[in-house]
């Protein structure tokens, strides 16, 4: 099933990986955020392109999910990989790369990273990264940096001093010294509403949607593990073209209707512990979310204007998702869909 797992991931996604492709065979010129609902296979298509790579470009691969960020120094750690192998104090980029050409983080070794917290200047480890940078490009290189879950720097208490000096990086690398290619990975639409927003990258940074599978793909997808028109149509009808969820329902494929019915069951009671919690809590927030809820009454997909605490709360919430480049709100999957029709229904049916 492994092989189901990862083949699902990649398929039929060469428009996603042409366009990553050609940005990596052109110029760094800007930050390149890819983003998408939960679940929709942003991370696996970036580690599988990883592995596609030739050897003339030199990619640090930073997620941030494994991680324990409290604070400002543990996000500078974080995006460094200790290089000891040698025993050497300095790190010589040029022997580095010939022998590897792809990294957890930027190499670095231990006594320098503890010079970086000892002074508490986190704009040095930043020119360090600039001068690795460097060192690479002098080699006949290309230097891709990723940056996975990078809204994890939101999640914590991390200063803004902070946050905008490490886009202050990015621009450095990309929009001033065209020397390495930037790419920051989130399934938070909030943090990339923030981002849109922000005065300083406009100009300076491009959005690359990684959504979920359309009905052709999904029917393709579904025939090669051999199902028929009508277990096609039932799990389009509960899961749309989620990869996670198509993944689990060829595992289920011998009691496919019952396993859709407790999939929608268990989304339902995940909701209405959402909902009706909130009740309890702030009525009048309460009230504005089912406001944004019963859009979605009869239609799959509703425009917003501006992110309200409504909207943030029901994000934060993985009920809905946000798509700042296009203005429109839609549930995180088909399952939330149902269940937030369920759930509507149900109240109802109370009054």
């Amino acid at each position: 099933m492994n092989r189901v797992i990862k083949m699902i991931e990649f398929y039929n996604r060469e428009k996603e990986m042409e366009e990553i492709m050609r940005i990596l065979n052109s110029r760094p010129d800007l930050i390149t955020f890819v983003y998408g609902p939960i679940n929709s296979g942003k991370t696996e298509l970036i580690q599988y392109l990883i592995d596609q790579l030739p050897d003339n470009f030199v990619v640090f691969y930073v997620n941030l999910r494994e991680r324990m960020i409290r604070d400002h120094n543990d996000f500078i750690e974080a995006l460094f990989e200790i290089e000891e192998r040698r025993g050497k104090k300095k790190i010589v980029v040029k022997e580095l790369i010939a022998e590897v050409t792809k990294f957890t983080g930027i190499p670095i070794s231990k006594d320098l990273l503890n010079l970086f917290f000892k002074e508490d200047k986190p704009k040095d480890a930043f020119r360090y990264i600039v001068d690795v940078v460097r060192d690479i490009k002098s080699n006949g290189k290309m230097p891709v940096l990723i940056v996975d879950e990078l809204q994890k720097i939101g999640d914590v208490k991390v200063d803004d001093y902070l946050i905008y000096e490490l886009f202050n990086l990015f621009i450095r690398l990309t929009k001033e010294l065209h020397s390495c290619h930037v790419f920051a990975i989130t399934s938070d639409s909030l943090f990339i509403e923030r981002v849109y927003a922000e005065a300083m990258l406009q100009g300076r940074c491009r959005y690359l949607l990684v959504d979920d599978f359309d009905r052709t793909t999904t029917e393709k997808f579904l025939k090669k593990y051999g199902f028929s028109e009508e277990e096609i149509d039932l799990a389009w009808n509960y899961f749309s073209g989620k990869p996670v969820y198509l993944v689990e329902a060829i595992k289920n494929k011998h009691r496919l209707k019952e396993f859709c019915e407790e999939m929608l069951r268990i989304r339902i009671g995940q909701l209405e512990e959402i909902v009706f919690r909130l009740e309890r809590t702030d009525k009048a927030k309460f009230k504005e979310v089912l406001e944004i809820l019963n859009k979605f009454k009869d239609r799959d997909s509703v425009r917003y204007r501006f992110i309200t605490d409504a909207i943030s709360f029901l994000v934060k919430n993985n009920v809905i998702f946000a798509d700042p480049t296009m203005k429109i709100l839609k549930p995180q999957s088909k399952l939330d869909l149902l269940a937030v029709r369920r759930v509507l229904e149900e109240i109802e049916h109370e009054d």
